[in-house]
């Protein structure tokens, strides 16, 4: 298959972006991947399960650290799901990022 599709006016080099290829560009270049955002996601995940866990060492109530401890394997696992999820996406960047390095020439990949 070739990566690069040409032009109305017979020129090449511009690559055959598909239309799912397209949405994925779209939806990761509006992202917010900051690492203020990053970080306070992962308080707001962990901060209930810490918070249930402190509290049963405090009072020494089992239930309570048998809550946070369960609380913590569900997100670990949500993790795992989230993570499987995302490998589609990851595979069609890796497309994406082929087609494009195609149109560079060597001298340009080294910038």
């Amino acid at each position: 298959m070739d990566a690069l599709s040409a032009e109305e006016d017979g020129r090449q080099g511009r690559p055959a972006f598909t239309d799912e290829e397209i949405r994925l560009m779209r939806l990761w270049s509006l992202s917010d991947v900051s690492a203020g955002r990053q970080l306070s996601a992962q308080i707001a995940y962990f901060a209930t399960p810490a918070i249930f866990g402190i509290y049963g060492l405090a009072t020494g109530n089992l239930t309570m650290i048998g809550v946070a401890f369960v609380c913590i394997l569900l997100l670990l696992a949500w993790g795992l799901a989230s993570t499987w999820r995302e490998r589609r996406d990851s595979v069609l960047m890796q497309s994406v990022c082929a087609k494009v390095l195609a149109t560079l020439s060597s001298g340009d990949e080294r910038k």
